[in-house]
């Protein structure tokens, strides 16, 4: 009888040592792919150099990432996932920002990042005109709960141990290694443009939550830095043929009458160069390449701007008068790309093509 139960307890012990090791081996597994691209900037070339996943999910683990990369940051860019950090280097900068994020939600992340890391006094909010229109397809799902400012079990499932993330993890492994660790870079011409339908009215309600979070950045002592993200013209094309591009004016307008602004978005060498082989740019209508993403992020940090303009009160009518005209200009010299947009399908989002000095 002893030896019955001996033979059980060795076999219920192997069984949790069997379970534990599986759990650490899932643990260890995560925390070296880092799916989501936010535990370090390096990566191993043919494990886990192609982050499929950089934004998956990312309302999950925004606060799990607040708390993990705030140490030493007194900088910080939210709002939608147009600008990363992209191994961007600035020790003293972090990102925290979610693929198509909505006004509301970038409000309680602002929120937060004063709650969570009070060291952080100057916040850069990207957005633009996508920002303002409420798609019930694009997001799928909602921002976690605040809860503690230290990091909790909660958020080390999150980053560790949640079906998601080894999902994820495991999407990158198999990525990277398809591409056997050659970072192949594609350009997609019309993948933000043929998702978008534009069907509803555009509604400027969001503006009042803008309002808001301006003056709660005031009263805490935060400068509040809004930007409007940088945007290829064929997207201008597209807001245009929709009959968008006057209430995206008026959007501006409004942003200008509650503060100042850099506008990205405006007719410039950056964003007029066609989406092919040889764009080092755009990856599609809305992404910046790694390069121009930086080119950016730097802009803005820097005291003189030489490719963001800042729009007031007092300038706006003349800008957007000249990237009007600009934008009229464009759609009449290549009259092919505007009818293509014009009649772009949904299937043709997944159209791409190799960038050239892909290796």
């Amino acid at each position: 009888m002893n030896e019955i139960d001996n033979k059980n307890s060795r076999k219920d012990f192997l069984f949790i040592i069997v379970f534990l090791f599986l759990i650490l081996t899932v643990i260890i597994f995560n925390y070296i792919t880092d799916p989501y691209y936010i535990l370090r900037d390096t990566t191993i070339k043919g494990f886990n150099n192609v982050k499929t996943h950089k934004y998956s999910n990312r309302r999950t683990i925004i606060y799990s990432d607040i708390k993990l990369n705030r140490k030493n940051k007194d900088i910080a860019f939210t709002g939608n996932c147009l600008l990363s950090h992209y191994g961007s280097g600035l020790d003293n900068v972090a990102f925290f920002t979610i693929p198509v994020a909505k006004v509301e939600e970038v409000v309680k992340i602002i929120e937060n990042i004063h709650k969570l890391s009070p060291d952080i006094k100057k916040i850069y909010w990207g957005l633009f005109y996508d920002d303002f229109r409420h798609d019930p397809e694009e997001v799928h799902d909602s921002l976690p709960d605040y809860g503690s400012d230290f990091f909790n079990f909660q958020d080390f499932i999150n980053l560790f141990f949640s079906y998601n993330t080894t999902k994820f993890s495991l999407d990158t492994v198999k990525d990277s290694v398809k591409n056997k660790g050659k970072d192949f870079i594609y350009i997609y011409p019309y993948r933000e443009i043929a998702k978008k339908k534009y069907d509803d009215d555009f509604n400027f309600e969001s503006l009042e939550k803008l309002k808001y979070i301006k003056d709660f950045a005031n009263k805490n002592n935060i400068e509040l830095v809004i930007y409007y993200s940088p945007i290829h013209i064929t997207k201008k094309v597209h807001l245009y043929e929709k009959g968008m591009w006057e209430s995206n004016l008026e959007l501006k307008r409004r942003i200008a009458q509650i503060t100042p602004f850099y506008d990205y978005s405006l007719v410039n060498k950056y964003n007029t160069s066609p989406l092919d082989q040889n764009n080092f740019n755009f990856v599609d209508n809305i992404h910046p390449t790694n390069v121009y993403n930086n080119l950016i992020v730097n802009d803005l940090l820097s005291p003189n701007k030489e490719i963001g303009i800042l729009l007031n009160t007092d300038n706006i009518e003349k800008y957007l008068t000249e990237d009007t005209a600009q934008l009229q200009d464009y759609m009449n010299i290549n009259k092919d790309i505007t009818e293509k947009i014009k009649n772009v399908k949904a299937d043709d989002a997944e159209i791409k093509i190799r960038r050239k000095d892909a290796v």
